[in-house]
């Protein structure tokens, strides 16, 4: 081999070398979820849960406990944000929720539009039960629209969250184990569930599912499009986590959670109780990147 063959090798070596090295730069050191942020629906803001309307402090993610939740009986679910108090303390502490009732995978951009100021360290996202529940079957997201909202909400977060952030995304519990274990529970003020989901065709929500004029065929269909969208979600932030070089996206399974009976509200057999906020707090903690 001749001395000009050589140096050639030797300077296509070095410049793979340099390329592999930027290809595989790693990301920053994961940042300590002091600052916490939640993207969601009415499941992050408790609705529900223990008394009508919003619960706050049982929030699976943003809940806290203090002197006065205990002395109104307050259930104490040890939410994300206590979890966080007590492995990394308080100080730098913040807990801002963004969560609104009844948001859609599309709203999670708007919802994140206050990143930038707040620069949260965890961000939850957790959407999409309202992209099953919809008023009618027909209504349904396509696959292309969910993918686009929710690629599109990873972006903007990968962009503008401080580098070493982590994203914990949650998929869509399974809507229709829901149905299948509330069918023979009870609501406000001892009503079938099954009458008060017959409100349906006067609003209330979810009548893709709970509606009295769904055949189980119909509800399995729904059920499909329950699993096609945590497909997407889940393929979608692994996807960003493996692009990313400045934020951490991990992804939690909630369509397999068993909940009972005891986990769905006694006031609108549709909502998570108390008993099904603080289980979603410990698995999606519990599999997330602060749990043990």
């Amino acid at each position: 081999m001749t001395r000009i063959r050589v140096d050639l090798l030797f300077l296509i070596l070095v410049a793979l070398g340099i390329g592999g090295a930027q290809c595989g730069k790693v990301k920053p050191a994961r940042l300590d979820p002091l600052r916490l942020y939640s993207i969601g629906d009415s499941m992050t803001r408790g609705f529900d849960a223990w008394i009508i309307g919003d619960n706050l402090p049982v929030s699976w993610v943003n809940g806290y406990h203090g002197f006065w939740e205990d002395f109104w009986g307050v259930p104490d679910i040890n939410s994300h944000n206590q979890r966080i108090d007590a492995a990394y303390g308080t100080a730098g502490r913040t807990n801002m929720i963004a969560a609104q009732n009844g948001a859609r995978w599309d709203d999670a951009l708007s919802q994140a539009s206050d990143v930038p100021i707040e620069a949260p360290t965890y961000v939850t996202v957790m959407l999409g039960g309202n992209d099953v529940c919809r008023d009618t079957i027909a209504e349904l997201p396509t696959d292309s629209e969910m993918e686009g909202w929710v690629n599109d909400a990873l972006i903007y977060l990968d962009a503008e969250l401080p580098a070493g952030a982590t994203v914990q995304v949650v998929g869509i519990p399974d809507i229709k184990r829901l149905y299948d274990v509330a069918i023979d529970e009870k609501g406000l003020l001892g009503i079938d569930c099954q009458a008060i989901w017959s409100t349906t065709v006067l609003g209330f929500p979810c009548g893709s599912m709970l509606s009295p004029y769904n055949s189980e065929a119909d509800r399995l269909y729904v059920q499909s499009r329950n699993f096609a969208y945590n497909d997407i979600i889940e393929t979608t932030t692994i996807a960003r986590n493996t692009i990313s070089k400045r934020v951490y996206f991990h992804f939690s399974d909630a369509e397999s959670v068993v909940f009972t009976g005891d986990d769905i509200s006694s006031i609108d057999c549709f909502h998570p109780s108390d008993e099904g906020e603080a289980l979603i707090s410990q698995l999606v903690w519990e599999d997330g990147p602060f749990g043990p």
